[in-house]
């Protein structure tokens, strides 16, 4: 089983816990693995005590070089692992990484069995909410090194464990474990693959789940009869990206921003599975700014169709890129429309998604459409990512020396609050340039049976199976 898309991540967060893990009531990190941990060195240094007594599900003893192992082995540049990059600000990272000829992160030390130290280049105030990611996790080495076993049959340290031999298109079928420190109620989960919400949902409404996702056009059926519990925003924005070295003009960008509809969109394409934006960092992360798009996600045609009458012909001429089809294609199809009663001449360009990428790569696109989905819960996931100057993910061309010193002032900051204000500027410097089209944040579609008991879904797609119960009849 390998943990690349939300459902196998979903069932990851049940098999495994990492050093830390997200309160998405509170909105805080909260201790996993880890029983406590300490910051020293000005922000470069984590020492992360494990609680005592924890052992893999085959009962085996859990200590800090099973996280060192697994880090190191994410960030081994032969493996060439997606969830790497995260890793990048432990000491060493480029020598494991990028040139590949060390296999061990030098920022990353084991004191005793108990207690694993993580130094960082620079200051990071931010790493106990990174590990909070559901990759981030400890794994048993000589379980790993058999790894066709390992796919089917994980050994993880989670507060359930696989209950038979998995296949792919078969149901995920896990029990409790007793070994963990307070034992779930639950006996055990069975994940059921469905090839569609909706076929998941009939199955549902005859009480045969428990829980379920709901179809786009059931929401408001789900609504009536299991409550709003599951509709919460999740991390996951969808917007286009703006080349501002293709579009110069800040009172363009603006105009292209002012010209779209973004409710209509949200009602008719989305049907509620999609919430108009208000920024570019979403609901539901610490730092989020309720009204940092009032301006600029305005939607006002006349004063968008204003600036374009005043435009040469020549600059009225606007190109939207897109991948994949579907939703994807109706919102390009909406978005051009929008743009052309403006008075906008535009054209949609539909790319395979590797030619995609290779034109965001050469700076080749006027308008791109660009999802973004939180790693951890912390605005420089999207800020930094989609921002910062020296970015890989930066595609906009957007530089700037202040959004830069805000972003590694924040990073450094070891106040929340702080912390927070400091993003929160950052974005909206960023707003004013308008090198994005923010469309909105996702919001995820869960639905529980009333006997759920203690069931909570969180902005990162999920809920942890632990907690819950189930209410006798």
């Amino acid at each position: 089983m390998r943990a690349q898309d939300p459902a196998s991540l979903l069932i990851a967060r049940q098999l495994y816990e990492g050093l830390t893990r997200w309160d998405p009531v509170e909105e805080r990190v909260l201790p996993g693995a880890a029983e406590s941990w300490t910051v020293a060195e000005g922000g470069t240094e984590f020492t992360f005590t494990l609680q005592q007594g924890l052992s893999f599900h085959d009962d085996s003893p859990l200590t800090a070089r099973d996280f060192k192992y697994a880090f190191e082995r994410i960030a081994l540049k032969a493996n060439a692992a997606e969830l790497a990059y995260v890793l990048e600000p432990i000491e060493g990272f480029p020598l494991v990484n990028e040139l590949g000829i060390s296999q061990h992160l030098s920022g990353i030390r084991v004191l005793d069995d108990r207690t694993l130290q993580i130094r960082t280049s620079e200051p990071y105030y931010e790493l106990p909410a990174v590990l909070t990611h559901p990759g981030l996790v400890p794994l048993k080495k000589d379980a790993v090194e058999d790894f066709e076993s390992f796919l089917t049959s994980p050994i993880g340290n989670g507060p359930f464990r696989i209950a038979q031999q998995w296949a792919p298109g078969d149901p995920v079928l896990l029990r409790s474990f007793l070994g963990w420190p307070d034992t779930p109620e639950l006996d055990g989960i069975a994940f059921v693959p469905y090839p569609t919400a909706a076929s998941s949902w009939i199955e549902w409404l005859e009480g045969n789940l428990h829980v379920a996702e709901v179809p786009a056009g059931q929401i408001e059926t789900a609504r009536e009869i299991a409550t709003d519990r599951g509709f919460v925003p999740l991390l996951a924005t969808y917007s286009y990206g703006v080349n501002i070295e293709a579009i110069t003009d800040v009172r363009v960008r603006r105009a292209i921003n002012h010209a779209i509809d973004r409710r209509t969109i949200s009602a008719t394409i989305f049907k509620g599975t999609l919430e108009p934006a208000r920024g570019i960092v979403p609901a539901g992360m610490p730092g989020f700014i309720g009204n940092a798009c009032v301006r600029l996600c305005r939607y006002a045609p006349r004063a968008a169709k204003a600036v374009v009458d005043r435009l040469p012909r020549s600059e009225r001429k606007l190109t939207l890129s897109f991948s994949g089809a579907g939703v994807h294609r109706q919102v390009a199809r909406a978005l051009a429309s929008d743009l052309e009663d403006a008075g906008f001449e535009v054209t949609l360009e539909s790319l395979a998604f590797d030619r995609y990428v290779d034109a965001l790569d050469a700076g080749e696109q006027q308008l791109y459409r660009l999802g973004w989905i939180a790693e951890y819960p912390t605005p420089g996931d999207f800020l930094s990512a989609l921002f910062a100057s020296d970015s890989e993910d930066n595609y906009s061309g957007f530089a700037s020396e202040r959004v830069d010193d805000l972003l590694s002032r924040a990073r450094a900051e070891p106040s929340d609050s702080q912390r927070t204000s400091l993003y929160q500027e950052a974005e909206r410097v960023i707003l004013r340039a308008a090198p994005i089209v923010p469309l909105g944040t996702y919001v995820s579609n869960w639905a529980a049976r009333p006997e759920v008991v203690g069931i909570s879904f969180d902005q990162m797609g999920g809920f942890d199976a632990a907690d819950l119960s189930l209410a006798r009849a």
